[in-house]
């Protein structure tokens, strides 16, 4: 076998499920990379089939403590946003060096705070790529800095989500400072960004200087979310008027200042006060109670099989997504390969799945009147929903296809180990 072959490789995460981008990468690998063994090495294991990461029980005891102490630091800051996730915990939990050199690379993905100990990665005598799948790598601990870009030069100064401190107010510098030394500690350290945009965000910041940076998107399954061949068939399963027009979202934090839920009501108001009657609104996601609409609204709470969640896009019109901050929601690839268009946000790399005017329609962000107008032009103008919902399925098979994406991450799995293997061999 060539030194510069992948063999095995472990997929690290701290949060795994079925529709998650670890999961889904792993499963596009094992379905289209021949000699290529790509296993999910998990903080814990439940119904996701993987390997659990090993630790010694006096590591797991120091875990815990250490989670509790930062824990016990976020009452430091009173005034704190609590709507937003913050990470204080920069350590995280211990694991097994030679168990990780088990496998020829080590691919990470979210390791915030309590999957791997930051300042331990550098021990790994495997290369590492590490997908960011949010910008918590980035920062001192937030993972959506929304409009604050005080990442760029390392979180010095107030940080606008933890508030003023009682004590330890350069504690963000801090904990940027940390977590940039174990980066830095790290001898093979490639970084994938699942858009553009956010590749951008991390270029802007300090924590990885001369770091490489490839972009690789998210894949979806085109294979489980495809259209369906009869929409009217479910509709009238689910009891929706076949006239009615269908709009789908996402349910999930509907009050959740990321996401932007609170913009749903507000646009649907404005279509109702235009004289739109005749919609229907489909909700999937949590079980957290729903503003009152103006139309009638099924809501299917959380859904976990993929096949039905495919069925849901496939009986909408258009999926409404608002969303303020997203690298690459799988929302936007599964309505789009379900050939359900989506109106949305000017949003992250969205815009690189939400094709403006070819796979779907865009607003400037907090514009409701746009996102009105575009669901009413699509409410009437059949031919355009129709030449979306075409080109959108094109878009899916043609870029975030598993087997696209199998691919590129093969060659880069290639490369990176090429170039580790040539280093250590100049070193010698």
């Amino acid at each position: 076998m060539p030194l510069h072959q992948c063999s095995k490789v472990f997929q690290v995460s701290h949060s795994v499920s079925s529709s998650s981008a670890p999961y889904r990468l792993n499963d596009a690998l094992a379905r289209n990379i021949s000699g290529l063994e790509s296993v999910l090495l998990l903080r814990r294991k439940k119904e996701i089939k993987g390997i659990e990461i090993k630790r010694s029980a006096p590591r797991r005891t120091a875990d815990a403590l250490r989670r509790h102490a930062a824990d016990a630091v976020k009452s430091l800051f009173p005034d704190r946003r609590k709507d937003l996730p913050f990470s204080l915990n920069v350590f995280g939990m211990g694991f097994d060096l030679s168990q990780m050199e088990q496998a020829d690379l080590i691919h990470l993905h979210w390791i915030g705070g309590r999957t791997l100990d930051f300042s331990r990665l550098g021990r790994i005598r495997r290369p590492l790529v590490h997908t960011l799948h949010d910008l918590f790598a980035c920062t001192a601990g937030c993972h959506c800095p929304l409009e604050c870009t005080g990442f760029h030069e390392g979180c010095r100064g107030k940080c606008p989500q933890l508030g003023t401190p009682r004590l330890f107010p350069g504690l963000p510098a801090w904990l940027f400072d940390r977590k940039k030394k174990a980066f830095g500690s790290i001898r093979s350290l490639t970084l994938v960004t699942p858009s553009r945009w956010l590749r951008q965000q991390v270029e802007k910041s300090c924590m990885f200087p001369g770091r490489r940076i490839v972009q690789i998107y998210n894949p979806v399954d085109t294979e489980i979310f495809h259209p369906a061949e009869d929409r009217q068939a479910k509709r009238k399963q689910m009891g929706i008027n076949p006239e009615a027009f269908v709009i789908a979202c996402g349910a999930t934090g509907l009050f959740n200042p990321v996401k932007g839920g609170r913009f749903i009501p507000l646009i649907l108001d404005e279509l109702h006060r235009r004289g739109h009657r005749n919609i229907h609104l489909i909700l999937f996601g949590s079980q957290e109670k729903s503003p009152n609409f103006p139309y009638a609204c099924t809501s299917m709470g959380f859904i976990t099989d993929a096949r039905e969640l495919a069925a849901l896009y496939s009986t909408a019109d258009i999926f409404l997504n608002p969303s303020l901050q997203d690298v690459l929601p799988n929302v936007a690839l599964e309505s789009i390969s379900c050939k359900t268009p989506s109106v949305t946000f000017r949003t992250g790399g969205i815009p690189e799945v939400v094709l403006d005017g070819l796979t779907g329609l865009i607003a400037d962000q907090g514009d409701v009147r746009a996102m009105a107008n575009h669901c009413e032009r699509l409410m009437l103008d059949r031919k355009l929903l129709h030449s979306l919902a075409e080109e959108g399925r094109k878009h899916a098979e043609r870029v975030f296809s598993y087997s696209v994406i199998a691919e590129r991450h093969a060659k880069l799995y290639e490369e990176t180990l090429r170039e580790f293997h040539a280093r250590k061999t100049e070193n010698n």
